[in-house]
């Protein structure tokens, strides 16, 4: 599934306003890991990162792992 209504629209955010962290599981099938870079690539300063080891729930395949990526972005976010 993929829904392109934001691609002209995802490289107007401003990312010193508003920070764009994405999260894509290594085989995550619906939200794949090549779809998050292309969107990463329009969004000026966004960040993303391949989770390996995990599909599209991370939170519930592996908390422990997702811990890893989600912690590290939420303490860059508190600063």
């Amino acid at each position: 599934w993929y829904d392109g209504h934001f691609d002209d629209r995802s490289p107007r955010i401003d990312t010193t306003r508003c920070p764009v962290y994405l999260l894509s599981g290594e085989y995550d099938s619906s939200c794949t890991p090549e779809r998050t870079a292309a969107t990463a690539s329009r969004i000026k300063g966004a960040r993303a990162t391949v989770m390996p080891g995990i599909g599209h729930f991370p939170m519930s395949e592996n908390p422990a792992l997702f811990r890893t990526h989600l912690l590290p972005i939420l303490d860059e976010i508190r600063r």
